[in-house]
């Protein structure tokens, strides 16, 4: 494909680095296989303690006007928010791409997804589906089910905040955006290592702009033992991390000026309810569900109907009978 004008299609391509050795070859080399030519590549590199930041520098050899490898001011480790928001203030293009150290990118990625953003103006944000590959890189299904991750109406540019709230079903690996939305949501939250930081990011997005699905193949997630959403799940820390992705999203909304207060809290209603019912079919015990509906209470005091209703109709349940109610709602409402 030829280069498009700089100025108009230039891309930037986030990469958080932190002990990534191991794979960070087989990402860049799949990054810099894109038929699409007009991008660059920036490294950010988290404190790593591994050998992963000369391979990008052996890398980086190969290709000076590609590649950058930036680094914290203080060198030290600040999570992988604080490392893709120091790419993205780096960044020269109006889109970016994000993909992490581990993970692969189909050659054709950039090319498809720069050309839908061409052909449908009114969308801000592009994704597509992932598939799942082990350590070796060959296939498999997430949970022994799922052979794919990534969905929505396709073709078809639409908010889909009201979807995302309640659950996350966009690859980040997949995502192509415009800078300016971005900067427009102030960046990455860079709170506790343990929460949803592309969800969140994502979520407060798509209150304003359009997305648009692309309902193809575009990417490989690679799932191992050192992944940081299997971190999160062993840690015991899924409760904590969708506390702080409620907290912080509809705080950030319901600060914000010229949007409905009332539309926020009707979906603030239903994302309260969600995560107790979630809360409990992950077998959470009843004093852990009052903690979090005192950290609710705390930041929400006119929400105090909702969270209390939500918290007994919770505690009422056995984990096994929310695990059904769970999947009956997943049947009748897609979600």
């Amino acid at each position: 494909m030829n280069d498009l004008t700089l100025d108009n299609q230039f891309v930037s391509v986030v990469i958080p680095l932190y002990n990534g050795g191991k794979y960070i070859e087989s990402t860049l080399m799949s990054v810099l296989s894109q038929s699409y030519n007009n991008y660059e590549v920036i490294v950010a590199d988290d404190g790593s303690t591994d050998d992963g930041s000369q391979k990008v520098k052996v890398i980086m050899e190969r290709y000076p006007r590609r590649i950058q490898l930036i680094y914290h001011s203080d060198r030290g480790n600040h999570g992988i928010a604080a490392s893709r928001n120091l790419a993205i203030q780096n960044a020269k293009g109006i889109y970016i791409a994000f993909i992490d150290q581990d993970d692969i990118w189909l050659p054709n990625k950039l090319e498809r997804q720069v050309k839908t953003l061409q052909q449908f103006p009114e969308a801000d944000l592009v994704y597509a589906k992932a598939t799942f590959v082990d350590q070796e890189g060959e296939g498999k299904k997430l949970r022994s089910v799922h052979p794919t991750y990534g969905r929505g109406v396709a073709w078809q540019p639409q908010n889909v905040f009201h979807k995302l709230v309640k659950e996350d079903f966009i690859p980040n690996l997949t995502v192509l955006v415009r800078k300016s939305c971005i900067e427009r949501v102030g960046f990455l939250d860079e709170g506790p290592r343990y929460e949803y930081e592309d969800w969140l990011l994502l979520s407060k997005m798509a209150y304003f702009y359009k997305f648009i699905f692309m309902p193809e193949v575009l990417g490989k997630w690679r799932l191992h033992e050192s992944n940081y959403s299997t971190h999160i799940l062993e840690m015991g820390h899924l409760c904590d991390a969708g506390e702080h992705y409620t907290i912080t999203l509809f705080s950030f909304l319901m600060n914000q000026k010229g949007i409905s207060i009332v539309d926020v809290r009707k979906y603030l209603h239903q994302r309260l309810w969600l995560f107790f019912l979630r809360a409990r079919s992950w077998g959470v015990s009843k004093e852990l569900l009052e903690k979090h509906a005192s950290n609710f209470l705390n930041l929400f005091p006119s929400e105090h109907r909702t969270i209390r209703a939500a918290l007994r109709f919770s505690m009422l349940l056995h984990p096994k009978i929310a695990v059904i109610l769970r999947r009956i709602r997943r049947a009748i409402i897609g979600m």
